[in-house]
């Protein structure tokens, strides 16, 4: 039982920080906390679509609409494998580079946004 209660109070915690840190950092963009974690991921370099599904826990389809997305924004371009044209490649585009507002003055931001979305994660991994 004691083990139940703190998991809630980190859950309360982790949500009252996921709530100020996305409106802090989002209010001012038209991205999502979604976008925002496929960003990073690609801010280290291209990756396949399987690659930001499992690395932001989300399913493909869904995935998938939010790269949609972010190509209309010219944040991200999609490419094909040069040798297994099933494989789809994701990268950013030099205008994220230049978007001050893709670049939070405070880098916690973006890792506090991420280390909710592990922790999550791990939860369900837990109860799956």
């Amino acid at each position: 039982m004691k083990e139940l209660i703190q998991l809630a109070k980190l859950l309360k915690e982790a949500s009252a920080l996921f709530a100020s840190i996305s409106k802090k950092e989002l209010d001012s963009t038209d991205l999502n906390w979604q976008q925002v974690l496929i960003l990073e991921q690609l801010s280290n370099g291209s990756k396949t679509m399987g690659e930001i599904c499992k690395a932001v826990d989300l399913p493909y389809s869904t995935t998938s609409g939010l790269i949609n997305r972010l190509e209309q924004e010219n944040l991200v371009r999609r490419f094909r494998d040069q040798t297994d044209r099933r494989i789809v490649w994701v990268s950013l585009t030099e205008r994220v580079s230049e978007q001050r507002e893709l670049k939070p003055e405070d880098p916690h931001a973006i890792s506090s946004l991420h280390a909710l979305q592990q922790l999550f994660s791990q939860k369900k991994e837990i109860t799956g």
